[in-house]
């Protein structure tokens, strides 16, 4: 069924932003049903995190250029999976609000509803069992679920590079969490905010020396039956075994794994929407075969709509002398910017370490999305809309002239974007990848994009500068960038420019509990 693209298709256009669909969307949220932000396993075994974790000191813009990590010579123990859990989905802020609490955390999320939850597979590691754990940021402690090595299946069900990593690290989307606000297009949302979390992993771990990669690739079903999720509520969505190469391959494999009934309530009544169940297992891999073509499957790579315009080539990046957990720490979502200008040797910071190759399994060295940008105020490169060429480190502009209006009509109609030095719009040829990956390529183009949105929050904030993230006008924005954008969809959007506030950096919660 991976092969019939018309379920992907239909889903990006039925959920599609317009004028007319938010005008005529009903907007009431039941605020009395508001699903928990913390999913809570009742009577199954809990192991605390210790609190006194490492912290990523690498400078900030070079851990998220990525490359090769750092060699690591320290064993991978419960003191390192503390620092890749906190700094990639732990609390960094609380607040008391008309009596009510509420929690932030290291990576964003559409809405602050945080629909992505954390599994970990692991071989025995100092101080930690081998099993299947489910994170509990709020505790922070491990659940464990199953007990044992499960590594040699789930390189069954995957990819064999999971036997050699210490634990590989599941990313499962609890639908309802995010539905509840954004309906159907909450699908989008999975990727997305599974992708900035992959963005803040990726970066802490090439600061510890720990070889990474994201796998989209795997037998869906099998998967879900070994974290214990139904897969009509809660989903995988990607896989990352953390530190391949550190650990000896498993030598177990046939075990049984029994299906797990945990009781979890996430709200007293959900909605299901059909369109977002139906797209998700149209994309569905169900042998080990499938999973192997997934692997090597190839996207050509199609040269963009020839261009006119002129060419403007960045700049070296200024030095940022910021360390990684400083960054993510103070790194938030920009509710005001400025109105100021940034220079354009942030906006290439930005942009080359958003664009740098991401290790997924999936079109290997392609990146399946590209850049279109709105400049509102950088100094030194004229306003105009733009695309930035990645081959040649520069950026093409389209059109001339004063946007900020436009910028915000595109996201819609929210004159943070338009106040925004930068408005950036990750758009992908949906037609090319699906063609090459089915109905699994939209996941894969919508991943993409939020490990490239979670990179510029990141590289923004180590510039002193700031970053927000929006939905847009589909369409619209197709229209605006046309006719070199033509053929392509948009996946997300971000505003970058100058706070017009200071904000207080985030803590690392689990140590003042």
């Amino acid at each position: 069924m991976n092969s019939d693209t018309r379920y992907a298709i239909d889903y990006h256009e039925t959920t599609k932003h317009s004028e007319m669909s938010i005008r005529n969307s009903a907007r009431y949220l039941d605020w009395e049903n508001k699903p928990s932000p913390f999913k809570v396993y009742r009577n199954l075994p809990s192991i605390s995190l210790p609190r006194d974790f490492p912290t990523p000191k690498t400078n900030a813009l070079r851990a998220l250029m990525g490359g090769e990590p750092t060699s690591r010579s320290a064993p991978f123990d419960i003191d390192t999976l503390a620092e890749v859990l906190f700094f990639s989905a732990g609390l960094t802020r609380k607040v008391d609000l008309g009596g009510d609490t509420y929690y932030m955390r290291a990576a964003p999320a559409t809405g602050a509803l945080y629909p992505i939850e954390l599994y970990v597979i692991s071989s025995e590691t100092p101080n930690l069992g081998a099993g299947v754990y489910h994170f509990n940021p709020l505790q922070f402690t491990l659940v464990r679920l199953r007990e044992g090595d499960y590594r040699k299946e789930l390189a069954m069900m995957s990819s064999d590079k999971v036997l050699n990593a210490p634990l590989t690290i599941a990313y499962a989307s609890l639908a309802w969490r995010n539905a509840w606000k954004y309906n159907a297009r909450s699908y989008r949302h999975w990727f997305w905010d599974g992708g900035v979390i992959a963005a803040n992993l990726l970066a802490a771990n090439n600061s510890e020396g720990l070889h990474t990669e994201i796998l989209l690739g795997f037998v869906d079903s099998d998967v879900n039956m070994l974290l214990g999720i139904d897969g009509e509520k809660e989903v995988t969505i990607a896989l990352a075994p953390v530190g391949i190469g550190l650990a000896k391959s498993s030598t177990g494999g046939g075990k049984d794994i029994a299906p797990l009934h945990p009781t979890v309530v996430l709200a007293s009544k959900e909605t299901e929407y059909q369109i977002i169940w139906d797209t998700h297992k149209a994309s569905y891999l169900e042998t080990e075969q499938e999973v192997r073509a997934w692997d090597g499957a190839e996207v050509p790579r199609e040269r963009s709509n020839v261009h006119h315009g002129a060419t403007f080539h960045l700049k070296p990046p200024e030095e940022v002398l910021r360390n990684l957990n400083e960054v993510i720490l103070q790194r938030g979502s920009t509710r005001r910017f400025a109105k100021q200008p940034i220079t354009l040797e942030k906006l290439s910071a930005i942009l080359l370490a958003s664009s740098t190759d991401v290790p997924f399994d999936f079109a290997k060295g392609r990146n399946l999305v590209d850049i279109y940008l709105v400049v509102n105020d950088v100094t030194g490169l004229p306003s105009g809309s733009y695309f930035f060429d990645k081959e040649s480190n520069s950026l093409l502009q389209l059109k001339a002239g004063e946007f900020r209006k436009t910028s915000a009509y595109l996201c819609l109609e929210q004159p943070l974007f338009g106040d925004a030095s930068v408005a950036l719009y990750f758009m992908a040829d949906l037609k090319t990848v699906l063609g090459s990956l089915g109905n699994r390529g939209y996941r894969a183009c919508q991943f993409e994009a939020g490990v490239r949105a979670g990179k510029v929050y990141l590289s923004a904030y180590s510039l002193g500068i700031g970053a927000s993230g929006s939905t847009f006008y589909d369409d619209a924005v197709t229209e605006f960038f046309s006719p070199h954008a033509s053929d392509k969809s948009t996946m997300i959007a971000l505003g970058v420019g100058v706070p017009a506030y200071s904000a207080r950096p985030g803590k690392v919660l689990p140590q003042i509990q």
